[in-house]
């Protein structure tokens, strides 16, 4: 006798652009890892990577207040102005990356879903490794107000108002918020305004609309917190007195608009369509030059301007038949970067050339993209499901530059346009089987793309002063993932465990990159091009226990191995600078790709040591990994503990927790990030007195509480 639909249960599909719909771990045939409202309160993160940690695979790098977002070591080789190859989605605003650094309220984050493997089936160009996708809290149906207030080491300041509120008809929530500190590197204080808010009306009981308002006003005296070279990184960890950062004074305003409608059908069927609109105008000073011959930086010589917009329209419409669960989507978007620096003063860089107060450059890059998309999942049997996706993408690109220039007698203007277009297809296939009622098997195969910057293509037009040429022959980079994996749940002494672990291949063809070397430029003709590929290969493990118990832990270890499967011959930029005299080439054939420890480890712990107190010790260690892609310099392997005491407790009809923490217990010393490519201190030798790097504050306090009412 055959199985009948009803026999097999409901399915459904959960995938989605526009909103996160939870993730049914019965049916997810990829690795997809959710950190709730309750872990983030917990951590309490200060920068993303805090909170990210706890989930296995992400391979993040970390300076002073900024983070880039890498999963599975997959594009670790960048780390200056490139999309870090992980698709960043807040509320279904695709947001466009400002060279891999994300920005947003870090208070006002409901839950994160990690997305592992290439997720370009879902969100189309840069998701090469996966997706992180953050979902702002919500306006539910309830009355409740909160305040918090933090305080911390380096005159840390977090300040957080809400409130929510409820009936029949709508639910709003309202959040504002400062975050701000002095810093611990030098030139490094910074500054988080923001307010933000939802507002849901319920047309009736089939259909809502949500309209989300998110505005940020941001400063940064400098990116850098770093120093160059071990011994400085031993003697002067917070570069102070040394030469100025790059850029300085960042300035940011950023504002974010959504607008979901969303209608259930009488068969079942579900149609979300959400419109938005994002935006982040970007001001710095760069260029810091010795203009009164004291060896000493005493001014900034440029003022610049990096305005993103983007906008778009998505739709999806999702139902089943039976065995069968679909959804099919629509995705339309533009995004322009507007990209332009004026000269301050005059000055002078040898083999480089002068440059004039007045001289101004503007580049405009458009993305056009248009997408379709589908998911289909099937019920094969009561055990067996599988599932497959695919999406098309069609991205246009228009680059436009304008050049004001003076060439010491007369001032002249130039211009230049340039187009191109790419037509991508992924695709994702996988499976689940039901070894039992607590056990999942399962299995996938998906792909990432990531198509060729403006800037990478019309490398001469974006910036000609770097001896670069134009190469529109450039391929787009892709992935492509193998994935297995095994979660459920066990019981261990009456004690609920889930887990889920997975081993995985990612395959990196024709990746993007500099033909001589990572940043390399000597004075010739060095451009873009497709340099190699790479594997990059895993191990993943979580491990949850019952919050609920006396005790419990979350567990995330991850084990990589990402080496170059073949590469150009790679030069490294020896003193002096620009100039090829010198420089060495390599076969880097086989080696680790930068920054990958092969082990790293994360343990949170939790004891309610009273029915009001509870401890949460923590603690992270990860192996040692190589600085560069020559494989020169090793760094050492680090361990830090963390420790967290909060007491909860009912003043009037309100509930008060206070909380105390300190990172790094033992005040060990370590190093966040290492950075190296290049000679930096001109010694015609590359070592670890090259590298730059970010050490850790050491041992740092923070003190709060947080009252709902």
């Amino acid at each position: 006798m055959g199985l009948s639909a009803a026999d097999l249960g409901t399915i459904n599909v959960e995938s989605s652009t526009i909103t996160d719909l939870g993730t049914d771990q019965k049916t997810e045939v990829s690795t997809v890892n959710v950190i709730d409202e309750k872990t983030i309160e917990t951590v309490d993160p200060k920068n993303i990577n805090q909170v990210l940690n706890t989930v296995p695979g992400i391979t993040a790098d970390v300076r002073s207040n900024v983070v880039e977002i890498h999963i599975r070591g997959v594009a670790q080789q960048e780390f200056m102005w490139e999309d870090t190859g992980v698709a960043v989605v807040i509320d279904g605003v695709p947001v466009l990356q400002n060279g891999g650094k994300v920005k947003f309220n870090l208070d006002d984050i409901e839950s994160i879903k990690v997305i592992k493997g290439g997720a370009s089936y879902l969100y189309g160009r840069n998701a090469l490794a996966g997706a992180v996708i953050i979902t702002t809290k919500k306006a539910k149906n309830k009355d409740e107000k909160s305040i918090k207030a933090e305080y911390g080491s380096y005159a840390y300041k977090d300040l957080v108002a809400s409130i929510m509120h409820g009936s029949d008809k709508y639910s709003f929530n309202i959040n504002a918020n400062y975050n701000g500190t002095h810093g611990y590197w030098y030139q490094s204080s910074n500054y988080t305004k923001s307010a933000n808010g939802k507002l849901q009306y319920y047309i009736d009981d089939m259909s809502d609309i949500t309209l989300g308002v998110s505005i940020t006003r941001k400063y940064d005296e400098s990116s850098r917190g770093s120093v160059t070279g071990v011994t400085e990184a031993e003697t002067n960890p917070k570069g102070e007195d040394g030469d100025w950062a790059w850029n300085s004074d960042y300035y940011s305003d950023i504002d974010k608009y959504f607008i979901t409608y969303s209608k259930d059908f009488e068969n079942g069927g579900n149609l979300k369509v959400n419109t938005y609109y994002y935006e982040d105008l970007y001001n710095f000073l760069s260029s810091p030059q010795d203009l009164n011959g004291d060896g000493n930086d005493d001014t900034y010589t440029s003022d610049n301007n990096e305005n993103i917009k983007q906008y778009g329209l998505k739709s999806e419409y999702r139902a089943e038949k039976g065995s069968l669960a679909y959804m099919f989507g629509l995705d339309l978007g533009e995004r322009k970067l507007d990209d332009s620096w004026v000269k301050l003063d005059t000055y002078t860089i040898p083999y480089r050339g002068t440059y004039y107060e007045g001289e101004s450059s503007e580049s405009i890059s458009k993305e056009k993209n248009s997408a379709i998309y589908t998911e289909a999942k099937y019920k094969i049997n009561t055990k067996l499901t599988a599932v497959f996706n695919a999406r098309l993408d069609y991205t246009k690109y228009d680059y436009d530059v304008n050049a004001h220039d003076y060439n010491g007698t007369v001032w002249s203007d130039s211009s230049i346009s340039r187009e191109k277009s790419f037509t991508n297809f992924s695709y994702r296939v996988g499976s689940t089987y039901d070894i039992n009622n607590n056990t999942t098997l399962y299995a996938n195969i998906s792909t990432g793309f990531r198509n060729p910057r403006t800037e990478d293509i019309y490398a001469h037009d974006f910036d000609p002063d770097r001896y670069s040429q134009n190469n529109t022959d450039l391929k787009t980079e892709t992935t492509l993932t193998y994935e297995i994996g095994l979660r459920g749940t066990k019981s261990v002494v009456d004690t609920r465990i889930s887990y889920e672990a997975s081993v995985y291949q990612i395959d990196t063809k024709d990746i993007i990159g500099r033909i001589g070397g990572t940043y390399y430029s000597n004075g010739a003709n060095t451009y873009y091009d497709n340099i190699g590929d790479a594997r990059n290969r895993g191990f993943e493990l979580s491990i949850k226990s019952d919050r609920n118990k006396k005790a419990a832990f979350d567990l995330a270890y991850t084990y990589l191995n990402a080496y170059y499967t073949s590469h150009k011959p790679f030069t490294v930029d020896l003193a002096p600078t620009y100039r090829a005299t010198g420089d060495e080439t390599y076969d880097i054939n086989g080696n680790q790709l930068p920054r990958t420890p092969h082990h790293k480890i994360n343990l949170m712990t939790y004891f309610k040591v009273a029915p009001k107190w509870t401890l949460i010790p923590s603690y992270y260690w990860q192996s040692s990994y190589y600085a560069d892609e020559t494989n020169f310099v090793k760094m050492s392997s680090y361990g830090y503990a963390n420790l967290k005491v909060t007491y909860n407790t009912k003043i009037k009809k309100g509930s008060l927790e206070v909380f105390a923490r300190v990172d790094n217990v033992f005040d060990k010393q370590y190093y966040r990030t290492v950075y190296l490519f290049s000679d930096r201190n001109n010694d015609g030798v590359l070592d670890a007195e090259d590298a730059s790097i970010t050490v850790d504050p050491g041992r740092v306090y923070y003190i709060g509480f947080k009252y709902k009412f």
